[in-house]
């Protein structure tokens, strides 16, 4: 990079859109906590074991919605990053005819065998009466809002890429604020039990899907429902790149489902049944964190990855890992200290309390490593690499964390169980780490030294150094410089003379408009992310920028002509380009531009 200050468009994209999808991932499970907490206070610590062990039946039944959902983030963001807007909204309306689909077998499949469902967790009506009473009650109510979370899978992410991020975390705060509310409602008011708890779960899920629906219905909304560049092979694709969730949840659900009934075995009482309750409720809410900045990279990854820019992905890369620690080591520091003022929002029986409490400093050690290896299975998800990433997720959620359960839980009993996440947590991440050095060593007979050597890239990604030029533009004179690097890289890699200047123009006269003219979101400098490439014989440019929405395509096909003294660099190369794509991510504007071989080379 010729300008350092380029690495400022990065981090004010991905940190925003990181914080977001957190939110994205505690919508799904906030409420649940919730319910546990005031269940637990008001309805009692047995009423509250049952909502605790509903847990592994939601991953249950949002298997193949998170799997789908998942692929299509993947698929979305690669066809964005390729330009191609047609095939992102394609992806997007097929997932929701997918989720419709799916939300009608999850109702009738509880309709018809709710009692076999129920016995997946270990609870039935003859060996515990007790619970599973109160589990109908919570799953009856819960089960009308299912099918609008799986909705709202779908929608928020793609909401929060089309620059929706605000109005998904106003959603995602309301949607907390009206559970909190019902809930109270049902236990001062209705006296509804356990089903009023999973009932007023539903309804939040409503209002907080009413809100989102409001942004397609906004001028600036670039998704709609549209099958226009739709085909069987895109399912093929979202189903392809949504495996590797199918498989994390897959092995999450046989692992949750394994501890959850060697727990019940082992435990001496209902007390060491609550706290590995709050151990999950809480496990569930922080580890929203590696989940959100996992997804954040297969989104962020796809757009790069799809552009097929080296540096940039290599800078995203980078931020995020650092990110990772930073916010993992400080949570992770926070909640050891509060463990007890935790442990004491869900109960005031002394015994809950306590084992509650080593319960949540257990997790504490556990979630630095747990956000960082999140971090890099979402990376990884967004590479395409399918293999290393189900390799880590087998080990991740089912065999690590069940032979750590065996071993400490029969040393130590419920206690052991607890403890088990954080020692499984560090020994993947000492594993995870062992093969990426035995990798490099194999593969250049040395130790990783350079970040690349944790990336996975194909060894011709994104080309040579030598046929790419990147910057970034802050100032005018920053343009006018990238304006003449651009002729001289364009002329050293013989193209056109005319096609040179052009070029070179058309870099000065948009850097300069988007200076000039736009405005950071944030109010703060930006950055205009440049970079100039030469693929065999295609000179692509592409512009990213932070300001507010602004599709350049479009205004200067619609006034180009009125004013050609100020853009005759632009109105040429628009004529000139064999492709020119305008696309929203993120907050960012994005514009690409590709010069066919005829006009490229001399």
């Amino acid at each position: 990079m010729t300008n350092q200050k380029s690495s400022d468009i990065i981090p004010a994209m991905f940190f925003a859109t990181a914080v977001t999808m957190i939110l994205t991932n505690l919508t799904e499970y906030v409420s649940v906590l919730v319910d546990g907490i005031i269940t637990s206070r008001f309805l009692g610590h047995e009423a509250y074991s049952a909502v605790a062990l509903f847990n592994p039946l939601i991953g249950l039944l949002l298997l193949v919605s998170n799997a789908i959902t998942t692929g299509s983030q993947v698929e979305i963001s690669r066809s964005l990053g390729a330009g191609n807007r047609d095939k992102a909204n394609s992806a997007f309306s097929i997932t929701l005819l997918i989720m419709a689909v799916a939300a009608f077998i999850l109702i009738m499949a509880w309709l018809i065998i709710p009692g076999e469902l129920l016995r997946i967790t270990g609870v039935s009506a003859e060996n515990h009466a007790h619970l599973y009473s109160d589990m109908i009650g919570y799953v009856n109510g819960y089960m009308f809002g299912a099918p609008l979370l799986m909705v709202i899978q779908v929608i928020g992410p793609v909401i929060v890429m089309d620059g929706g991020r605000t109005l998904f975390t106003v959603s995602a705060a309301t949607m907390g604020v009206c559970d909190i509310a019902f809930d109270l409602v049902n236990v001062f008011v209705f006296h509804g039990g356990t089903f009023g708890m999973g009932l007023a779960t539903s309804l939040s899920y409503l209002v907080q899907l009413a809100i989102l629906m409001t942004h397609f219905f906004k001028r600036t909304c670039g998704f709609g429902f549209s099958l226009k560049a739709f085909s069987l092979g895109q399912i093929a694709d979202i189903v392809r790149a949504g495996s590797p969730t199918f498989v994390r949840k897959i092995a999450n659900l046989l692992r949750e489902l394994f501890i959850n009934r060697f727990n019940l075995a082992i435990a001496l009482t209902t007390a060491a049944v609550a706290a590995r309750g709050i151990q999950t409720d809480i496990n569930t809410v922080l580890f929203c964190l590696g989940l959100g900045i996992g997804k954040t990279l297969i989104t962020m990854t796809g757009i790069y990855y799809g552009s097929d820019d080296r540096l940039g992905i290599t800078r995203l890369f980078s931020y995020s890992m650092r990110l990772s620690v930073i916010m993992s080591g400080t949570v992770g520091i926070v909640m050891f200290i509060a463990a007890p003022y935790i442990a004491g929002v869900f109960s005031n029986e002394r015994e809950v309390v306590e084992l509650g409490t080593f319960s949540i400093r257990c997790m504490a050690f556990g979630i630095m490593p747990d956000v960082v290896v999140s971090a890099l299975m979402g990376y990884l998800q967004g590479i395409n690499n399918r293999s290393f990433l189900n390799v880590i997720n087998i080990f991740d959620r089912l065999v690590i964390p069940v032979i750590c359960a065996l071993i400490l839980g029969t040393l130590f009993g419920s206690k052991g169980i607890m403890a088990s996440i954080a020692v499984g947590k560090i020994i993947l991440l000492v594993l995870v780490m062992a093969v990426i050095l035995a990798r490099t060593w194999l593969r250049a007979k040395r130790f990783p030294t350079r970040l690349e050597d944790f990336m996975f890239l194909p060894e011709n990604f994104g080309g040579s150094e030598g046929d790419n030029i990147y910057a970034a533009i802050q100032t005018t004179d920053d343009a006018l410089h990238e304006s003449r690097r651009a002729r001289e890289f364009c002329m050293s890699h013989s193209v056109r003379r005319r096609t040179a200047e052009l070029m070179s123009l058309f870099i000065e006269e948009m850097a300069v408009n988007i200076i000039k003219h736009g405005r950071a979101r944030t109010g703060q400098k930006f950055a205009v992310d440049y970079r100039l490439s030469l693929n065999g014989n295609t000179l692509c440019m592409t512009l990213r920028d932070c300001c507010q929405h602004f599709d350049p395509v479009a205004f200067y096909k619609a006034h180009g002509e009125d004013s050609p003294a100020d853009m005759l660099g632009i109105s040429i190369v628009m004529k000139l380009a064999k492709d020119i794509r305008y696309f929203s991510a993120f907050g960012s504007n994005n514009i690409i531009v590709s010069i066919g071989s005829g006009e490229a080379r001399a």
